[in-house]
């Protein structure tokens, strides 16, 4: 079985691709409480989008909190694979799934990224990639599909990432500092140019907004997946000053 997380349809896509290519049963990370997962298809693979150059919280969590029950069911006849999407490079996000998989009493088989286009916009320098960057990443990403599907099919050992420089410090380091301080649900506002729409609302994967007044308001369980940001038609909503004048990007499920 895939379980995924997604903001803005990246990770969301690469694991539809490997839901058709393994012939394998998706399944939406927040859809259902770890606590009352069950366990269908051959492998468990966990797809996900690199966060801070590290595993996103919520995904960490959801292992560690699987039910006794599939974890026994799953422990020592399962593969546990995680495909993360990135920007860029994963640093040592793959180390982090691995002990939090191991620690969980499961058992890790390999880890593969999938290099999307960027959209984390968050803080000052980050942005989305220019418009030929990422047509060419969209051009390219159901290639390495492939290539992790027949990785995935091999039921080998790997771990086949791009890893970047200085990958002890951003995953070390930075990655701490963003679990701390990068997810502040505070910041998040809406515009003037906010008409109610609601489509931040439906793309939120933890269900962290309502309406208020045909304006969207944030509560405390915020992951930072820019999901709110990118999907507004009308750039309504903003972090604070951080996203003024950058770009969006979400995955164009019609690209085809």
């Amino acid at each position: 079985m895939i379980i995924y997380f997604s903001g803005t349809g990246n990770s969301a896509a690469v694991a539809r691709g490997l839901a058709e290519r393994l012939g394998e049963p998706l399944q939406a990370l927040m859809a259902v409480s770890p606590l009352e997962l069950r366990f269908e298809g051959r492998r468990l693979i966990f797809v996900f989008p690199i966060y801070s150059w590290g595993v996103p919280p919520i995904v960490l969590d959801y292992i560690r909190s699987l039910n006794a029950s599939f974890v026994e069911e799953c422990a020592g006849r399962v593969a546990v694979w995680g495909v993360a999407t990135c920007g860029d490079e994963v640093a040592r996000a793959p180390e982090m799934f691995r002990k939090c998989v191991v620690g969980a009493g499961l058992d890790f088989r390999g880890f593969c990224d999938v290099i999307m286009p960027n959209n984390y916009v968050l803080l000052p320098g980050f942005s989305v990639d220019p418009v030929e960057v990422e047509r060419r990443k969209l051009s390219e990403y159901e290639k390495r599909v492939d290539a992790v599907a027949e990785k995935i099919l091999a039921d080998a050992p790997v771990v086949d990432v791009t890893v970047g420089s200085w990958p002890r410090l951003k995953t070390g380091v930075v990655y701490p500092l963003f679990k701390r301080w990068g997810i502040t649900p505070s910041r998040w506002v809406a515009t003037d140019a906010c008409v109610g729409c609601r489509k931040c609302v439906e793309v939120c994967p933890v269900k962290n907004i309502a309406m208020k007044d045909r304006q969207p308001v944030w509560g405390d369980n915020c992951m930072s997946c820019c999901g709110c940001y990118h999907v507004c038609p009308r750039n309504a909503v903003q972090y604070g000053r951080i996203t003024r004048g950058k770009g969006q990007y979400f995955f164009p499920w019609n690209k085809k």
